[in-house]
């Protein structure tokens, strides 16, 4: 049997880290992937104030246009499509053999949503828990742990 190659994703929507080679002890440096996003504040996005537009009806009484979409959301679908991406291509270069994610509630379902059948194969644990700002060491630990608890239920 090959060995197993555990990776895990640990990401809130803005950030993502990859954690790799999870079966080693020392294990290699986390990949750090930031939202090229330029603002994750929607009052930031949304400063300026909104359209007006009239109404089709005789009295021609004018409204406030709300805003088409909403972009922070669109923003952390474009991260999830380049994190997906990333660990795509590492995933058919057979780096990894398995996947554990830790995610935000938001995110966990736009990476469900958006994630290829290859990758969701190798899915072997998703929490909707924000460990992004642990650091190195702990952040580690946390996620052995938490597959260890996987194994043990």
């Amino acid at each position: 049997m090959a060995q197993q190659k555990t990776w895990a994703l640990v990401t809130n929507g803005v950030r993502a880290r990859i954690l790799r080679a999870l079966e080693d002890d020392a294990g290699d440096e986390p990949i750090e992937l930031i939202s090229k996003a330029s603002s994750t504040h929607l009052r930031d996005i949304m400063s300026d104030k909104a359209g007006r537009s009239f109404a089709s009806d005789a009295n021609g009484r004018r409204s406030a246009m709300e805003p088409g979409s909403d972009p922070i959301l669109r923003d952390m679908e474009d991260f999830a499509r380049e994190t997906l991406a990333t660990l795509d291509r590492h995933l058919r270069a057979r780096h990894l053999t398995r996947l554990a994610i830790f995610a935000t509630p938001k995110m966990l379902g736009i990476l469900r949503q958006q994630m290829p059948a290859p990758l969701h194969d190798v899915v072997i644990l998703e929490q909707d828990l924000n460990l992004i700002n642990l650091p190195g060491a702990d952040l580690r630990d946390a996620v052995i742990d938490a597959l260890r608890e996987e194994r043990e239920v």
